[in-house]
């Protein structure tokens, strides 16, 4: 298995996990909050806001800039 195929397994397994998070947020009566709402709990605060465009800056720079 080329180091390629394991990178894309690997991304694939991380998305995976993602998914399976989010559904388990949805849930009713689960006590993980979704994406969504553990986003807008983290952007309420200032520092949270600021830590939120670290990361995207840091996802632009890495993954996007060419």
């Amino acid at each position: 298995m080329s180091s390629r195929a394991v990178t894309i397994v690997g991304y694939v397994l991380i998305v995976g996990c993602g998914v399976v998070l989010e559904l388990a947020g949805r849930l009713p009566g689960s006590p993980m909050p979704s994406f969504g709402a553990l986003l807008g709990r983290v952007m309420s605060t200032r520092s949270g806001r600021v830590g939120v465009m670290t990361g995207w800056l840091w996802l632009g720079v890495h993954f996007l800039a060419r």
